[in-house]
């Protein structure tokens, strides 16, 4: 009867309910749900859901939504899942977290071979304009674009951007950096894939006289260089349809005789009057050539970008067709073919392909082998029309070639049986900049604060473990007293903490001595009794009518004294009876704005301090606002308009012309005024503080619109006096 009984109960309903959903595969949330369905407010949310809304939510925000929306499946809100990936400080510069995720991976690793990287770095535009990163509390300066490094396994499928940072391109010092750190880690770094618009590494490492430099870590090891042979045909393309290229009629075995530019008579020309005539004569509906149409010999601009295009055009099919239909371009189909083949060779993405060339470096490699070295031999051999000089992509033919046959003889001697050479190009920083792009929807060009957040989500849904790191492994490393900013400057932390003792006209200048004494005293005196003293030391250094970095030291808020620190510099504040003459600063428009400011201020904080404004007019002082106003706009009182004016100056003297590079402008001009204005409720100058640095953030990015917008005009004018 007993146990009758206990199988009537709820409690046993809800366990076989449980048992149910459980062997169909239900999460701990859903289930929660279905058990609960009166409790709708309360989320029980597993990692396992937060992983899964990770990765849900960066393929595809609208479908995601939809998944809310239509009660599918129980998942976090994306606003929840920001919050929970907000501790990711995605900073600038090497990401020490992720290479000690890829630590921790490599000690799984069942191959030593697994150990080799190559290095992968572009640079993409973004869009330029100031913006302010509210987690971090710094202002990021306009940037023209941000410079990535991924690091890519050359034998196993793992790849992970471990750098990015705004304005910087690659030097010798910062690569070297990044292979020191990649070391570290225990993997190796064989090779470097970049564009040849990377002059300044190329000349720095002489590059062009050699195709590898010696790693920094150890020196008996190599690090080859491989320009990105995608890179590399499209320019081989333009230079054929724009100038054109004389090739040997003999085998390319011979060297060049003479100058074809001079005496032609050894080579014949291979140049877009060839890919013409086979698309005449190659005219009817069914055709010969399918793929290739008029476009592939007029693109232009963004479509030159397009690699597809370019090997259409140097394809299989082409120089078979070019050769039947016209036996006297045999020389030129077999250029077509030997470029045809060495792409394939130079871009094999499987161990087997259907194309023997198209197969891994190794599986066919005297096939292999002999593609690679008749495109040398060819490159040796030809001269484009016109030039009488080796162009630099022809160099970096070279030394792709050269550092291909390098290092696939280290690393056949160490045992591996094929090489995926696809894994020494650019296709994976480009997929990365598309999906950066694409985060944004109806924006594809993010500024560098949407760049780093997108880079954040990206980042942690490919490796949600990422988030677990952080909490055992220091993420940023930040000096106790540095932030490093976009810009590479490093600016002073003001904490919650700091001790703010500015004044408005005793902020002389502080020698040096007396900055030793003031760091010795923050060390010796840490009693609460001893605070004064730390704050009798402290001052700044303004100038009128220029604005210096501000060095503020820090100690409990809570442990000052407004009122005691300024009797013992001997000065004094009144801000109830302020001189308007020295606030005149401003003109007749400045003014009428600040009056609306003050109002929007005054409306905000209108229950709490009702002193500040009203929705009647008491003086002439804000006539603007009684023109644009219908009635519900609020007028600031006569000694609240009086006081912003005197917040505006110092917000001048603060900021100067554009704005302060300080860790938490917002919060320390905020500090800042409460110490010269200790009589003024700490609310209503934080809202002043933070409403009129975005006026000023806006202003800023406005003006770099308009200036954008006059130069693309003006280069617009100069292209078209040449034409």
């Amino acid at each position: 009867k007993k146990k009758i009984s206990s199988k009537n109960t709820k409690v046993y309903e809800k366990n076989l309910v449980k048992a149910y959903l459980v062997r169909n595969g239900f999460s701990k949330s859903e289930i929660f749900r279905i058990l609960n369905s009166k409790a709708t407010r309360q989320k029980c949310y597993t990692k396992l859901d937060f992983y899964q809304g990770l990765v849900l939510n960066s393929q595809c925000r609208r479908s995601y939504r939809f998944l809310l929306k239509q009660k599918i499946c129980s998942l976090p809100h994306p606003r929840t899942l920001a919050k929970w990936i907000g501790k990711f400080q995605c900073t600038t510069g090497i990401q020490l977290s992720m290479l000690q995720l890829l630590k921790q991976k490599s000690l799984f690793f069942e191959k030593e071979s697994d150990r080799n990287v190559s290095l992968i770095f572009d640079e993409m535009d973004i869009k330029r304009s100031y913006s302010y990163d509210s987690r971090n509390k710094i202002v990021l300066f306009p940037s023209k674009h941000v410079q990535v490094v991924i690091l890519r396994g050359i034998s196993c499928s793992y790849k992970q951007p471990i750098y990015w940072d705004f304005d910087k391109s690659m030097t010798k010092q910062r690569l070297f950096s990044i292979i020191k750190e990649v070391e570290s880690c225990g993997l190796r770094v064989r090779g470097i894939v970049c564009d040849l618009g990377n002059h300044g590494l190329i000349s720095e490492l002489k590059l062009f006289k050699q195709y590898s430099f010696s790693n920094p870590v150890d020196s008996k090891r190599n690090v080859y260089f491989f320009p990105d042979a995608v890179h590399l045909i499209r320019l081989l393309r333009n230079h054929v349809l724009d100038k054109g290229v004389f090739l040997p009629k003999d085998s390319y075995n011979s060297h060049r005789r003479s100058n074809p530019n001079n005496d032609p008579s050894d080579y014949v020309l291979l140049s877009k009057d060839d890919f013409k005539q086979v698309l005449n004569k190659d005219a009817s509906e069914l055709k010969m050539v399918h793929k290739v149409t008029n476009f592939h010999l007029e693109v232009s601009g963004q479509s030159r970008q397009r690699t597809k295009y370019a090997v259409q055009l140097f394809s299989h099919s082409v120089a078979k067709c070019m050769e039947h239909l016209f036996k006297e371009k045999k020389v030129q189909a077999e250029a077509l073919q030997t470029i045809d083949s060495w792409f394939d060779v130079m871009n094999s993405r499987r161990k087997f392909a259907k194309k023997k060339v198209a197969c891994a470096l190794g599986i066919h490699e005297g096939l292999q082998m002999e593609c690679l070295r008749k495109m040398e031999r060819l490159v040796n051999n030809w001269i484009f029309k016109d030039t009488n000089r080796e162009l630099p992509f022809e160099k970096g033919l070279k030394m792709s070639l050269k550092s291909t046959f390098a290092l696939y003889d280290e690393l056949k001697l160490e045992g591996m049986d094929y090489l995926l050479t696809s894994k020494l190009n650019q296709d994976c920083v480009e997929s990365l900049f598309f999906q950066i792009r694409f985060i944004g929807g109806s924006n594809p060009k993010p500024d560098s604060f949407d760049c780093l957040n997108r880079l954040r989500v990206l980042v942690t849904s490919k490796n949600p473990g990422l988030l677990d790191l952080i909490d055992e492994y220091d993420v940023d490393q930040i000096d106790e007293h540095q932030v490093n900013l976009t810009g590479g400057q490093k600016v002073d932390i003001i904490g919650e903490h700091q001790l703010d003792t500015i004044g408005e006209h005793q902020l002389d200048t502080i020698d040096e001595h007396q900055a030793v004494q003031t760091d010795e005293l923050q060390m010796e005196h840490t009693d609460e009794q001893q605070v004064d003293h730390i704050v009798a030391h402290h001052v700044d250094q303004i100038e009128e009518n220029q604005v210096e970095k501000i060095d503020i030291y820090q100690v409990d808020q809570d442990e000052i004294v407004s009122q005691t620190i300024f009797e013992d510099n001997d000065f004094e504040v009144d801000n109830c009876c302020i001189d308007t003459d020295e606030a005149s600063h401003l003109s007749y428009s400045g003014e009428q704005g600040l009056s609306y400011v003050c109002g929007f201020i005054a409306r905000k904080l209108n229950k709490k301090f009702p002193f500040l404004g009203s929705q009647e007019m008491t003086d002439s002082s804000s006539k603007w606002v009684a023109v644009l106003s219908y009635g519900g706009l609020y007028y600031p009182s006569a000694e609240f308009f009086q006081v912003c004016k005197k917040f505006d100056k110092e917000f001048l003297q603060f900021h100067g012309e554009t704005l302060s590079n300080c860790y938490d402008p917002i919060g320390t001009f905020s500090k800042k005024l409460s110490c010269v204005f200790p009589s003024w409720d700490k609310e209503i100058i934080y809202l002043f503080s933070k409403t009129r640095f975005f006026i000023r953030l806006k202003h800023l990015n406005k003006e770099l619109n308009v200036t954008a917008t006059s130069n693309e005009s003006r280069s617009k004018k100069q292209i078209a006096n040449h034409l």
